[in-house]
């Protein structure tokens, strides 16, 4: 399961942290994988590979939400039983990575160190839930009407009749997926304690990201960067988010061992 699962091209066996990217509707996980290349050997970089497209491609896509969602955590913890985990993800992946997490932290009392979320309202906001429009009994065509209104799907994409026979599959499992997701936050308390990072394209449709707060007790930042929904594909993005994540985990490292000193201090 977890080579099916976990697309890693860097491996590091010595890395503190384990970047797990979760793709948006449709996407793979080479594009994330690549990135393992560009972050310190601190941290290793793993893409997450649903069924259907990739590696698995020969697999039939699956709507399953829950055991997508109860395989990724299985596979994420026997891969990873004592790193520090980190997760991101864009758009759709950011809302997967939130459902994975929260069923870490119920079945197994574990939570990422921190969580870097893109291109999405809030888990429990009404725009969220909009995304839950139901696909299942829409055409061919009603569906890409769909994907055109919602917008983030790419121009050449969506008027390429080749392409769109490709990625339809995939696609629509990934949206069918979403509705799947329940994104239910049982009581008043914020479900997670790490940071979590926002960010999205200033081009983009209008998200709600402020909501995000409510998903932690922990510090929330909500930054904006050049483009449209895919901003994260720009060159320049990239790079910025590779640094501001390998910065952000630097820091982390540092305040752990400033506090282990002064307990220490306090010790003796």
């Amino acid at each position: 399961m977890v080579d099916k699962f976990l697309n890693c091209l860097r491996a590091k066996p010595n890395a503190k942290y384990a970047l797990i990217c979760f793709p948006w509707a449709g996407g793979g996980s080479n594009f994330y994988a690549q990135w393992g290349k560009k972050f310190p050997d601190s941290i290793e970089v793993c893409g997450v590979t649903l069924p259907g497209r990739e590696s698995r491609f020969g697999e039939p896509c699956s709507t399953d939400a829950k055991q997508i969602v109860k395989d990724t955590c299985s596979a994420i913890l026997n891969r990873y039983p004592d790193k520090d985990l980190v997760f991101w993800g864009h758009s759709m992946g950011a809302l997967f990575s939130f459902e994975t997490a929260l069923l870490m932290k119920k079945l197994h009392h574990k939570e990422p160190v921190r969580m870097f979320c893109s291109g999405v309202s809030a888990p429990h906001t009404p725009e969220r839930k909009s995304l839950g429009s139901k696909v299942a009994d829409m055409s061919d065509s009603e569906f890409i009407e769909f994907l055109k209104r919602l917008g983030g799907t790419p121009e050449q994409m969506i008027s390429d009749p080749e392409m769109m026979k490709l990625f339809l599959p995939p696609l629509r499992a990934d949206y069918t997926m979403i509705a799947g997701f329940s994104s239910e936050v049982c009581g008043t308390d914020p479900p997670f304690s790490c940071p979590i990072h926002v960010f999205d394209g200033q081009d983009d449709v209008k998200h709600n990201l402020e909501a995000w707060k409510d998903m932690t007790s922990g510090e929330t930042s909500i930054q904006y960067l050049p483009g449209g929904h895919f901003y994260l594909k720009e060159a320049a993005n990239q790079s910025f988010l590779i640094s501001y994540i390998s910065k952000t985990l630097g820091k982390q490292v540092i305040i752990k061992e400033l506090c282990k000193t002064k307990v220490l201090e306090k010790d003796s």
